[in-house]
Parts: structure tokens; sequence; C-alpha cells
């Protein structure tokens, strides 16, 4: 990643970070819930096809961090 993306990723990190804060009277559950509809809506939206927006979740659902049971 190039240090301008890089600099863009943390940005838009720090952005999601600032704006949960904003929004935690809502509580976390709701939260979760809405900014996973809202970005598994838009994968679907702009995926180049269905398909290619539901391989992107799946991917990002299998990379979530699993807990050692």
């Amino acid at each position: 990643m190039s240090k301008a993306n890089e600099k863009k990723h943390d940005e838009f990190f720090y952005d999601l970070c600032d704006i949960t804060e904003k929004a935690q009277d809502l509580g976390v559950p709701h939260m979760v819930y809405v900014g996973i509809q809202f970005f598994t809506q838009m994968a679907l939206d702009c995926a180049p096809s269905v398909k290619d927006g539901k391989d992107l979740i799946k991917d990002a659902m299998k990379s979530v961090k699993k807990e050692s049971i």
C-alpha cells in the first residue's frame, strides 16, 4: 500500500471511530447492525456483478479474526 493510500486508510478508520463515538447513544448492537447493513449493500451495489459482491462479502466474513475457544 502506498504512503498516500495508507494515510487515507488511517483517516477512514479514524473517521469511522469518530462517527461511532457520536452515535454511541444508539448502542453498540444497533451501530454494528447499521454498519454491516450499510457496507454489505455498498459491496453489492458497487461490485461488477452480484456474484462478485457476494464473494467480496464472503471473503470479508472469512477474514474476521476468530477467538480461540
